[in-house]
């Protein structure tokens, strides 16, 4: 099948309307200053933020990461956690015929684009600021290295900043 010109914009117009209905506006997501301002007055707020995950760290759990990712300068310990960065993949979907071409597009409306102001691999969970590998000897052994990372962590935070 060949497309003219205007029949492939035509198409192309149609997809971008398609998404425009799915998507009303592109998620934005609070800068950390914004974040940190809400916290203000919370004591849980004033400390840095330790998040531990792998990659049984999916569905509600993995959007939840992605979006403390989006909003804050938490440290992330661990694997590269399961789900995708720019959202929940699953529930129902929208299929877009487009008129000219006839090629079906499906669109999920749980996908979140904020993602998109960030860089970041598409298709990718969150990746960890601080990766652990676990060894055989490891599992072995019972060892829980993001544990273990986080707890050093806070640590050298104490040692640097006494009053937190």
């Amino acid at each position: 099948m060949t497309l003219s010109r205007a029949q492939a914009l035509e198409d192309l117009g149609w997809l971008r309307r398609s998404l425009e209905y799915v998507y009303p506006s592109l998620y934005k997501y609070d800068d950390k200053a914004t974040v940190d301002a809400r916290f203000e007055g919370v004591a849980a707020g004033r400390g840095k933020l330790y998040v531990l995950m792998n990659g049984g760290t999916f569905s509600s759990a993995a959007d939840a990461i992605a979006d403390i990712h989006r909003t804050t300068d938490a440290a992330f310990i661990g694997e590269e956690s399961g789900g995708l960065y720019e959202g929940p993949t699953g529930g129902d979907s929208i299929v877009v015929q487009l008129p000219h071409s006839e090629i079906r597009v499906r669109i999920s409306p749980n996908i979140q684009l904020g993602y998109m102001y960030r860089k970041h691999p598409v298709g990718r969970g969150v990746m960890p600021t601080h990766p652990t590998r676990y060894s055989i000897e490891d599992v072995v052994a019972g060892r829980d290295l993001e544990m273990e990372r986080a707890t050093a962590l806070v640590r050298e935070e104490r040692q640097r900043n006494p009053s937190r």
